[in-house]
């Protein structure tokens, strides 16, 4: 018998999708759902999840009899019936009903929620899905395809709403619009800055000092005080006041335009030298020249200024100057740099400006030289010109309007044609070409 039903599967697989089955296609698909499920068979989940033609009311029977839960959820998702299925599978999650097939089956609804365009029934099982995880769960809202339309989207303050109660959730939503979908609005950017904030202060107050989540959070919070102009920033300031976060408070100095506290503190608070280079180079991102000198003498002068001097100070200052060279006004650090330096301690730096100062004197000079010569082209072009003479009688007629000259005063083009000073309206297009020319020659 085993083997007869063996042999009936394998020849109901191949004549399902031929002309053979035409007129018996729900009955051969039934008559497989049923062969398989009691067979416990794999290929049970690859016929439902495929276009089939099953007669629902036979195969549900079949399929719970054979207590096949899962199978039978996709059987009503095929029919269009995703409120059942989605009843089924949660109950399985639940525990209330046994089935083993698949081990992931949470995983597999939060996927199906993602891409489900029914909204109503996503905004269910939202809270069924934050509840069993909250890591997991919001993945309905952040992986939900992006080429839906406006109107199929899910309104942002909305899901915000729903996941007040779920802050590791709130926190990844945050995520997902700010730093992926790139929205920006203050509000949701400020909001992050805040929860980001609040959880680093948290981990402090219980002393977790080397905590990797406390670092994680951290260097997430300086990344977005960073990289965003959005977020209030003397709120946050205000927020951290008090506190020993450093490296943040100077971060935001820095967007309120106050370098000189944000480098004191990089400089004299924290002592991190690499972290005050680096503050003068991301501040000075996408500005000109003048505005990175000026960070960078900001930098020289908190190192010399200070009222011990600290040995480490001078030598940050020393490397300063030899690694960043092209970055400072040669003139202005030599006023500066105390009388005692040697000459041999700023080599680096001195030889850097100088080959600086040479190469920009080389391309003034090559841009000087290429405008003196486009200048002499002209100038040829305008002798040559006037070095042709023009006739004017009463008999030339204007190319543009056709009419006689009544007055002496004309326009003449570079290819010859002529035509009257209120003609030529548009003095860089030949009338008869529409060809444009540099300028016109004009002769009275």
């Amino acid at each position: 018998m085993t083997k007869c039903k063996q042999f009936l599967m394998s020849y109901l697989n191949e004549v399902r999708s031929t002309d053979v089955a035409n007129g018996y296609k729900e009955d051969v698909d039934t008559a497989l759902l049923k062969l398989y499920a009691e067979a416990n068979h794999e290929s049970l989940l690859d016929l439902l999840a495929s276009e089939n033609f099953c007669i629902l009311t036979d195969s549900a029977t079949w399929l719970e009899k054979h207590k096949k839960f899962f199978a039978l959820g996709l059987l009503y998702h095929s029919n269009g019936q995703d409120a059942a299925a989605l009843q089924l599978w949660v109950k399985i999650v639940n525990g209330d009903i046994q089935d083993s097939t698949r081990t992931d089956l949470y995983e597999y609804i939060v996927d199906f929620l993602s891409s489900c365009s029914d909204h109503e029934l996503v905004w269910k099982y939202a809270e069924w899905l934050l509840q069993q995880s909250e890591e997991i769960g919001i993945y309905v809202f952040t992986r939900r395809p992006r080429e839906e339309g406006q109107e199929n989207s899910f309104n942002p303050d909305d899901v915000m709403s729903c996941l007040n109660k779920y802050p590791k959730s709130l926190v990844k939503y945050l995520e997902f619009l700010v730093l992926e979908r790139r929205i920006q609005k203050e509000k949701y950017h400020t909001h992050l800055a805040v929860l980001y904030l609040e959880k680093v202060l948290n981990l402090k107050s219980l002393e977790a000092e080397k905590n990797e989540e406390l670092c994680e959070t951290r260097v997430k919070l300086q990344s977005l005080l960073r990289e965003s102009d959005l977020y209030r920033t003397h709120l946050i300031l205000d927020k951290i006041s008090g506190s020993d976060l450093h490296m943040e408070c100077a971060i935001l100095y820095g967007k309120l335009e106050e370098h000189e506290k944000a480098l004191h503190i990089l400089v004299h608070v924290l002592k991190d030298f690499a972290a005050a280079e680096d503050y003068c180079m991301w501040n000075s991102e996408n500005k000109d020249i003048p505005y990175r000198q000026k960070l960078f003498h900001m930098l020289l002068t908190a190192y010399l200024n200070s009222s011990s001097a600290e040995h480490e100070l001078v030598m940050a200052a020393v490397d300063l100057l030899n690694s960043h060279a092209a970055d400072f006004d040669a003139a202005l650090v030599l006023r500066l740099l105390p009388d005692s330096w040697s000459v041999q301690l700023l080599s680096s730096f001195l030889t850097g400006a100088m080959r600086e100062s040479i190469h920009a004197q080389r391309m003034s000079q090559i841009a000087l030289g290429l405008a003196k010569a486009e200048n002499l082209i002209y100038k040829h072009e305008k002798v040559k010109l006037k070095g042709s003479t023009t006739v004017l009688s009463d008999k030339k007629l204007c190319q543009v309007c056709q009419t006689p000259f009544l007055e002496p005063a004309f326009v003449r083009y570079p290819n010859g044609s002529v035509v009257h000073t209120h003609c030529a309206a548009d003095r860089l297009v030949t009338p008869n070409t529409n060809h444009h020319f540099p300028s016109p020659s004009r002769r009275t």
